[in-house]
């Protein structure tokens, strides 16, 4: 009796152990499909060079909007330069008229040999002739062209003459002054207090001057004489 139940106990352990088997089996199975699943779900590997490509790709994009970029800015500017130009030349003469006039002074200043100059002096007056007979025929009559260049040199010598004469004349180190501002000067702190002498103003005509030359002359004979 023992014996049939020992024996009875061993074959429920063996089909226990059999299902444990079976149990374990069937969840390696569905491990695996789960790895296969992840596998499949999972990015693909990218290499060195593709990334490398991509970057150089972008870097490539970027650089060129930035010279379609500079490109149209200096189109812009220089649509602008010639509107620009444009105005100017409306207000100014035109480039071939001062063409023109600048060739005719570099022709003058140029320095030619003593042979030479004999033979070109002839061919130079008559282009030098029908060069300001064109600009003449092309200008008003009311306008002269000049260079401004030599415009500014000629004000910038009478400036810096007129400021020489003024600081070595009439600075503040110096005793000078006009005769009329010196004989106010008299009147006003002598003992006889009279009229200042005449002033004579340069809008007057030639006959007032005269007369106001006159009378300076007479006032100044009876100043000395009183003064004696």
């Amino acid at each position: 009796m023992a014996t049939k139940q020992r024996g009875g106990v061993d074959v429920r352990r063996k089909k226990k152990r059999n299902i444990d088997v079976k149990a374990i089996v069937d969840l390696g199975a569905d491990y695996s499909d789960d790895d296969d699943d992840d596998d499949d779900d999972a990015p693909e590997e990218v290499t060195f060079e593709k990334a490398k490509a991509d970057a150089v790709r972008s870097m490539r994009n970027a650089l060129d909007t930035i010279k379609r970029d500079k490109e149209l800015l200096k189109e812009k500017r220089r649509k602008r330069q010639e509107l620009f130009q444009q105005q100017k030349k409306r207000k100014l003469l035109s480039e071939d008229i001062l063409e023109e006039i600048e060739l005719a002074y570099t022709k003058k200043g140029k320095t030619l040999d003593s042979e030479e100059q004999e033979k070109e002096e002839s061919e130079e007056d008559e282009e030098s002739e029908d060069e300001e007979e064109v600009v003449n025929a092309r200008l008003k009559e009311s306008y002269k062209a000049v260079r401004l260049k030599d415009q500014i040199d000629a004000n910038a010598r009478q400036e810096s003459a007129s400021d020489f004469i003024k600081s070595r004349l009439y600075g503040p180190g110096t005793n000078r002054t006009t005769t009329n501002h010196m004989l106010s000067l008299k009147n006003k702190t002598g003992m006889n207090k009279t009229a200042a002498v005449q002033f004579v103003d340069k809008k007057w005509g030639s006959e007032k001057k005269g007369e106001a030359e006159k009378f300076k002359k007479r006032w100044i004979r009876n100043q000395n004489m009183v003064a004696k």
